[in-house]
């Protein structure tokens, strides 16, 4: 049917990704585990904060972002700029894209390293957390581990409807779709690099169960999302709006402008509590 499907140069170029993936894969996953060289240690003693401030400090606030699966602040570089010129956002990028640990995580593990770094950089008062897609079953998990967030953005975020753990080919596939569908044309090597840590994060999301926190907990879910994604959020988010776009499309003109609006709504409302 018209309109329902994704155009046949979306689909090509989604094909064409996925067999580039599947061909590099093996590669980029044994470059991840190989041995560095007999003589040198691996690099260690010296982490990189995952806390990547995205304008000037404000005097409301400070909002932090978490990365979606493909673990890049990239996407919230223009949201940033729409919340207002009083509230720095800050983006927690995952470290797994400037040389650290991929292996097998948990969403509980990656927001209590996330959460220690905001709590260095913002050691006092309430916190305001959120994230898109993966990001906002994280930010959810941090919201329960401090007791102390006063609000929580989920933009977008699945919730499955049970635990599984995908094989490579078919994570291979979502990852190919996902960078099509963002629009991005990366080369080869970076594809390579950036697959495993897709990988990691939607492994871990597959396996997440949210639960209830004291935080207020607002759901943003695109327009063009399942309805399914409403119905399971229901029990654990407080309150649910759809705003206009898709998935991808939310974080893009001019859909971009509706989601701003209705995040500096819910923080203003916090702000005069």
């Amino acid at each position: 049917m018209a309109g329902s499907h994704p155009s046949a140069l979306a689909e090509k170029r989604r094909a064409l990704l996925d067999l580039r993936l599947r061909r590099r894969r093996e590669e980029a996953l044994a470059r991840q585990e190989a041995a560095p060289p007999e003589g040198r240690p691996r690099p260690s003693g010296r982490t990189v904060s995952p806390l990547v401030p995205l304008g000037p400090a404000g005097t409301e606030p400070p909002l932090f972002l978490v990365h979606a699966a493909g673990g890049s602040v990239a996407p919230y570089v223009a949201l940033a700029g729409l919340l207002g010129d009083g509230r720095q956002v800050c983006a927690l990028e995952d470290p797994s894209l400037h040389g650290g640990a991929i292996g097998e995580r948990s969403l509980a593990d990656l927001a209590a390293t996330y959460l220690a770094a905001v709590r260095e950089a913002r050691p006092d008062g309430p916190l305001h957390v959120g994230g898109w897609s993966v990001g906002g079953a994280v930010a959810l998990e941090m919201a329960r581990q401090d007791g102390d967030v006063a609000l929580t953005f989920v933009l977008d975020t699945a919730v499955p409807d049970a635990p599984s753990r995908p094989g490579d080919d078919e994570l291979s596939a979502w990852f190919a779709s996902d960078v099509a569908a963002m629009g991005a044309e990366p080369g080869e090597a970076e594809l390579a690099e950036r697959f495993p840590v897709f990988a990691a994060n939607v492994r871990a999301l597959l396996t997440f169960r949210p639960s209830r926190v004291g935080s207020r907990v607002v759901l943003l879910c695109a327009e063009k999302s399942e309805g399914e994604k409403l119905s399971r959020w229901r029990p654990y988010a407080d309150e649910i709006q759809v705003v206009p776009g898709d998935h991808y499309t939310m974080l893009r003109p001019p859909h971009i402008e509706a989601l701003a609006e209705a995040m500096r709504h819910r923080l203003s409302e916090v702000s005069v509590r």
